[in-house]
C-alpha cells in the first residue's frame, strides 16, 4: 500500500474509467444474513453461495455469473451468524462491504492518502458465535481470499479456531477475532504447500494453548510441511492467555517474513510461554535432527517491527536451526524474562546461529528482558541500539487506539528526541548500509532517498519499527524530459471528457460528488497549460512524482503540500553537471534558462527562451525549496533536466 502514490493512481483511474458496467458485478450477491442451506429458495446465503461456487450452477436462489475455477462472493454490511462452520469446495474470494468502487466513501479524503475516497471502516461480519469454527478448507483443499471482512467468535476442539487451512488463504484489510482452539486459536495451517498472505489487518482477541494467533502441522510424512508466510502491515494485538505456550508457533519448513507490523500485548505462559516461536525443541546443532519440528531449511525474516508490550518468559524463543534475519526492528519493553533467547542456554558463544543482524533496537546488557544474542551476530558496522537504560517513554508514545490516521489499526508512534538523538529510533542509518521497508505500517513512503543534494546533512533515512515519522521532504528529481505540448494537451482534453461523460452517466453515480471536484481540476490544468506554454517546455508536477512528502505533526495529522499551509520557491542552477562529487556549472543563464513556479497551474515550469541546444554530457538544473509559512521547516529539491529537444 504506498498510499500517497494510490491517491494519484486514483487520480487517473477516475480521469480515464470507461463507460461500462462494472466487472464486480459478477460476483454471487449474497442477499440473505441468515444461515440457510437450501430451505428458501427465494434468497441466497453465504453457505448457498459458497455450495454454487463449487457446482458454478445458479441454485438455492443464488445467481452464478461466471464458469471460472475461482469464484468471487459479495457480502453486504452487516453480520452472517453461522450454525456450523463453511466449507468451500472451490477457490473463493469472499469481499466485504466496502471493497467496491459503488461502496466507498466518495464525500470524504482519506487522511493518509489527502484524497477521496475516505479510508472505510469494516462493516462487514462473519460471527460463528461460539459454535463452530468459520471456515475449514482443509476437507477441500481450496484456496480462499477475504478482503473487507471480520471473522470472529470461531471456536474448534482440534486446530483453526476461525480458519483451519488445507490451502492457500489471502486476508487484506480484514479482522480476525476472539476465535480460539487448542491449536492456532485464529489460523491453523495443515499439509505442506499451505501459504498464508495477511496484509493491512487485525488480529485481536484470539486464544489457543499452541499459537493463539498461528499454528501449523510440523511434518508431511517423510518431509517437513513447506509454506511461505507472509504477514505485513498488520496489528497483532492482545492475544493468548496465561495458559498460552505461544502466540506464533513456526514449524516445518516455514519461508516466513514479517513486515511493519505491531506485535503487542499479547499473553503467554510467563514460566516457559514466548510469542514468536522459531526452534526444532530436539538435541541442539546447526543441522536438521530427525527429532526436530523445525527444519533446517526454514527461515524468519522480520523487518521494521514494533514489538512491544508482550507477557511471556521469552518474546522470541530461537534455537541454532534456520535463518533468522532481523533489520529495523523494536524488541523490548515486554513483560518477561527474556527478549530474545537461545532454547538450550546462553548464546554468547553460539557459532554458526544463522542471525542476521541490522539497526534493531534491543536490551543487550540488562539481565532482565534481557536479547540475549550471539556474539558473531552482533559484529556488524550496522549497530545495534542498546535500549537496555533508555525507558520506553523516551522512545514511543503511548499506545494510539485504531483510527483513520492509523489505517483502523492500533499502532505505537515513535518519538524523535532532538535533544538525544543517538538516543530515538529516527533516522539510524543515514550512510544507507542497509535497506528498510518502503513503507510504513500506515502506507506511507518511508524516505525518497536516502541523501539530498542540498541538505546532505539532513538525511530522511529509515526509522525503526513499523511507522515512520514523516518529515517535509522535497526529493532530488532527476533525468526530467519535455515531451509533446500537442500530446499533453491531447491527453488532458481526454480526461476532462472522459469525466464529463462519467458525469451523465447513472453506473457513476456514486462516484460524481468527486468527479465534480475533478472537472473544475482538468479543467483548470487545460486552460492553465494552453495558458502558459512556452518554448521547448517541461512541465513538472511534484504531486504526480508523489512529492514532497507531507509533514507529520505533534498529533500526527499529514500536511500535504499545498500553497496554503507552504511556500514554494524556485531558482536557477545552470548548464553543466552536478552529483555526489562534482559540481560544474558552466553557465548560469538566468536570461535565457528559465525555472519558475506556477501558481495557477500548481507546477513548475522549465524552459529557454533560446534555440540552443544542450551540449551531450551537460544537463540543466533548477533547484526548488518547499517551506511552512513561518519557515520553521524546509526542504530543498534538485531538478535535473536532460538536454531540451
Amino acid at each position: 500500500m504506498k498510499n500517497y502514490k494510490k491517491a494519484l493512481l486514483a487520480l487517473s483511474i477516475l480521469a480515464t474509467m470507461p463507460l461500462f458496467a462494472d466487472s464486480t458485478n459478477k460476483r454471487i450477491e449474497v442477499t440473505t444474513f441468515a444461515d440457510e442451506d437450501g430451505e428458501n429458495p427465494n434468497a441466497c446465503s453465504l453457505r448457498e453461495a459458497i455450495k454454487v461456487a463449487a457446482t458454478r450452477k445458479s441454485d438455492y436462489g443464488c445467481t452464478i455469473f461466471s464458469l471460472d475455477d475461482n469464484q468471487a462472493i459479495q457480502l453486504k454490511a452487516g453480520t452472517y451468524t453461522l450454525n456450523k462452520e463453511l466449507v468451500p469446495n472451490a477457490n473463493i474470494s469472499i469481499y466485504g462491504y466496502g471493497e467496491r468502487g459503488e461502496d466507498k466513501n466518495w464525500t470524504e479524503k482519506n487522511p493518509l492518502t489527502n484524497d477521496y475516497p475516505a479510508l472505510p471502516e469494516l462493516k462487514t461480519r462473519i460471527n460463528a458465535a461460539g459454535k463452530s469454527r468459520i471456515f475449514n478448507t482443509a476437507e477441500n483443499k481450496k484456496a480462499l481470499t477475504l478482503q473487507n471482512i471480520i471473522l470472529e467468535n470461531g471456536i474448534a476442539s482440534t486446530q483453526g479456531g476461525a480458519i483451519y487451512a488445507g490451502g492457500n488463504v489471502t486476508l487484506l484489510d480484514s479482522q480476525i477475532l476472539n476465535s480460539q482452539a487448542p491449536k492456532g486459536g485464529a489460523i491453523f495451517l495443515g499439509g505442506s504447500g499451505v501459504n498464508l498472505s495477511i496484509s493491512h489487518s487485525l488480529l485481536q482477541g484470539n486464544q489457543a494453548v499452541t499459537g493463539s494467533v498461528l499454528a501449523m502441522s510440523c511434518k508431511e510424512e517423510p518431509a517437513y510441511a513447506k509454506r511461505d508466510i507472509t504477514i505485513t502491515s498488520s496489528s497483532i494485538f492482545k492475544n493468548g492467555s496465561l495458559n498460552s505456550k505461544s502466540t506464533f508457533e513456526f514449524c516445518g519448513e516455514p519461508n516466513a517474513i514479517l513486515t511493519i507490523n505491531t506485535i503487542a500485548k499479547n499473553i503467554a505462559d510467563k514460566i516457559n510461554g514466548s510469542i514468536l516461536k522459531f526452534t526444532g525443541d530436539a538435541v541442539p546443532g546447526s543441522t536438521t535432527n530427525p527429532s526436530t519440528i523445525l527444519s533446517g531449511s526454514s527461515s524468519l525474516n522480520l523487518q521494521n517491527n514494533t514489538i512491544v508490550e508482550n507477557t511471556a518468559h521469552t518474546t522470541f524463543l530461537y534455537d541454532s536451526l534456520g535463518i533468522k534475519e532481523l533489520r529495523f526492528n523494536l524488541i523490548g519493553y515486554n513483560l518477561g524474562s527474556y527478549a530474545c533467547r537461545y532454547l538450550v542456554g546462553p548464546a554468547a558463544d553460539l557459532k554458526n546461529s544463522g542471525f542476521t543482524l541490522s539497526f534493531n533496537a534491543l536490551n543487550l546488557t540488562n539481565n532482565v528482558e534481557k536479547c540475549d544474542l550471539p556474539t558473531e551476530a552482533l559484529t556488524s558496522s550496522n549497530k545495534t541500539i542498546d535500549i537496555a537504560n533508555i525507558p520506553f517513554s523516551s522512545l514511543l508514545e503511548p499506545q494510539s487506539s485504531a483510527s483513520p490516521e492509523t489505517g483502523f489499526l492500533p499502532v505505537y508512534y515513535p518519538l524523535n528526541n532532538t535533544s538525544s538523538p543517538q538516543n530515538d529510533l529516527i533516522d539510524v542509518d543515514p550512510d544507507g548500509k542497509d535497506t528498510c521497508i518502503t513503507l510504513d505500517q500506515r502506507g506511507l513512503i518511508r524516505s525518497v532517498t536516502n541523501k539530498l543534494y542540498y541538505q546532505s546533512g539532513i538525511k530522511n533515512s529509515c526509522d525503526i519499527g513499523s511507522i515512520e515519522l514523516m518529515k517535509l521532504t522535497a526529493g532530488d528529481i532527476k533525468d526530467l524530459g519535455n515531451d509533446s505540448f500537442t500530446d499533453r494537451i491531447s491527453t488532458y482534453q481526454t480526461r476532462y471528457d472522459n469525466v464529463q461523460e462519467n458525469l451523465k452517466n447513472q453506473a457513476f453515480s456514486y462516484l460524481w460528488p468527486v468527479l465534480k471536484i475533478r472537472s473544475v481540476e482538468y479543467k483548470n490544468l487545460l486552460d492553465q497549460t494552453k495558458a502558459n506554454a512556452k518554448y521547448r517546455a517541461i512541465y513538472i508536477d511534484l504531486k504526480a512524482k508523489g512529492l514532497p512528502l507531507p509533514n507529520e505533526g505533534a498529533n500526527h495529522t499529514l500536511k500535504f503540500f499545498n500553497t496554503t499551509d507552504y511556500n514554494i520557491n524556485v531558482e536557477t542552477i545552470g548548464t553543466g553537471l552536478i552529483d555526489d562529487k562534482v559540481y560544474n556549472i558552466k553557465d548560469k543563464e538566468e536570461n535565457i534558462l528559465k525555472c519558475e513556479w506556477n501558481s495557477a497551474l500548481q507546477q513548475i515550469i522549465f524552459y529557454r527562451l533560446d534555440d540552443r541546444i544542450t551540449q551531450a554530457g551537460d544537463y540543466n538544473y533548477c533547484k526548488y525549496t518547499v517551506s511552512t509559512k513561518d519557515g520553521s521547516i524546509q526542504s530543498t529539491g534538485l531538478l535535473e533536466v536532460v538536454p531540451l529537444v
